[in-house]
């Protein structure tokens, strides 16, 4: 086997996201890019088989391009998002480094869709953005938040990562928790302490025109 899919480097935010991805028969790696995700489940054995996925075609070449000696255990897709892969009880997915209201949109599709998504499956979703809204339609569509971890690139980019379930039964989670994470406040995990710092400076600016926002920051001091 090629020596640089055996030793793939995946940055802290990719390390993070692998880390969190339950093993499994299949992986669905959405919005592949470089494939160097779908790389290193297979080479450290997280899954026996990648469906790698990206709308556009040259990230989708690049994919190919990496896992070419793993051809026989895997699979590249020109979709938007889970169009056209079937979602099965043995499959977990990986949706990172997009915006927020795409990755909604991509469940919302999959949801929508006659294969629907099994109950029971994983999801690890790594949001650039818009994570109020993330957790808001993950509460609202009967995905539950199973753990959450805090990642900091040169000590100065914050990435949230989430580990879901689709079980389909909505429930309810307060703006605090929608804004900053129930398994965040709840267990304060490694890099808690920075990221709520980097928060508040976040939230004093966005206070100005969202009133949720500005009552959460009146209370600030009981995320300390």
């Amino acid at each position: 086997m090629d020596g640089e899919i055996e030793n793939v480097n995946l940055s802290p935010r990719l390390q993070a996201v692998a880390d969190m991805i339950p093993h499994c028969d299949t992986v669905v790696d959405v919005g592949s890019d470089h494939g160097y995700l779908g790389a290193y489940c297979l080479s450290n054995e997280i899954c026996r088989y990648v469906i790698s996925t990206d709308i556009h075609q040259e990230p989708a070449m690049r994919t190919r391009e990496l896992l070419k000696d793993y051809e026989d255990r895997c699979e590249t897709i020109v979709t938007d998002g889970l169009q056209g892969v079937v979602l099965k009880d043995d499959m977990n997915v990986a949706i990172a480094g997009m915006g927020g209201l795409e990755i909604c949109k991509i469940l919302k599709n999959a949801l929508s869709s006659e294969k629907s998504i099994p109950k029971g499956m994983k999801f690890v979703l790594q949001p650039q953005k818009s994570h109020y809204e993330v957790r808001s339609f993950l509460s609202d569509n009967g995905f539950s938040i199973l753990d959450e971890k805090i990642i900091i690139e040169k000590d100065r980019f914050f990435y949230t990562i989430l580990l879901v379930e689709y079980t389909g039964e909505s429930y309810r989670l307060t703006d605090e928790e929608m804004f900053l994470g129930p398994v965040l406040l709840r267990q304060r995990p490694e890099n808690y302490e920075e990221y709520i710092a980097h928060e508040k400076e976040v939230f004093g600016k966005r206070a100005l025109g969202d009133p949720k926002c500005a009552e959460i920051l009146k209370n600030w001091e009981k995320y300390l």
